[in-house]
């Protein structure tokens, strides 16, 4: 894979606050070049003004429970957010209707860990925290750290160092609890921020990288992308 061209990359996942003045207040002190993917259920999403923002739909397990439930609020969802292609579930192993999320247009799920489908179709570069589960859907891994053993976080580290691959980071401003934390996520994207004004650094919307992976996958050797697929 020939990814020596990117940069390092970021994503900022917050989830929306719930008190409205604190929503007004945080989307008023953003950095314009700072992207954050914002998530929360259909019902918080449809209490926030700022429609025209890139959003997640955040599901628990009674969403998705059965197909037709699954179905009907992403049905709901895109009424309201036409572009919506992001959704957010605590465990992606809990979702067993993945064609039903392609068909509607779903391209990247947010989770803290990966479903049991076994071989990823697309190639990534080591120690990215994503993998490609079927043509067109994407599962993407947040609190990373606590998802790989220390062997496999070193791994990593020197693979990416010896091949001079970007890195993809991504960054949650959850509390424990799943609610927003101002604290957390003033300190997230002030970082971001630096690393971004710097230019050693990008930062993306979660949607955004699946495009950003076939633009690294374009330019790869043709026999390894058939050895992946």
């Amino acid at each position: 894979m020939q990814y020596q061209g990117l940069s390092d990359t970021h994503i900022v996942c917050a989830p929306l606050p719930l008190n409205p003045r604190q929503t007004e207040t945080v989307f008023r002190g953003l950095n314009s070049d700072i992207p954050i993917s914002w998530y929360g259920t259909l019902d918080i999403l449809q209490s926030i003004s700022h429609t025209d923002e890139a959003v997640c739909l955040e599901m628990g397990l009674g969403d998705i429970a059965s197909k037709h439930c699954f179905r009907t609020q992403l049905h709901l969802a895109r009424r309201s957010f036409p572009h919506l292609n992001t959704i957010v579930a605590p465990q992606a192993g809990q979702i067993h209707h993945r064609e039903l999320l392609v068909q509607e247009g779903i391209s990247v799920i947010l989770t803290n860990s990966y479903s049991t489908t076994s071989s990823p179709r697309r190639p990534v570069p080591m120690g990215w925290p994503c993998r490609n589960v079927q043509w067109g859907l994407w599962e993407v891994l947040r609190n990373t750290r606590t998802q790989q053993g220390q062997f496999q976080t070193f791994l990593s580290f020197m693979t990416r160092r010896q091949e001079q691959k970007g890195i993809l980071k991504i960054w949650d401003a959850a509390s424990k609890n799943g609610n927003y934390d101002h604290k957390k996520f003033s300190k997230i994207t002030r970082q971001v921020h630096k690393l971004v004004s710097k230019k050693s650094a990008t930062a993306i919307r979660l949607d955004q990288l699946p495009d950003l992976i076939s633009r690294g996958t374009s330019r790869a050797d043709p026999s390894s992308i058939l050895k992946a697929a």
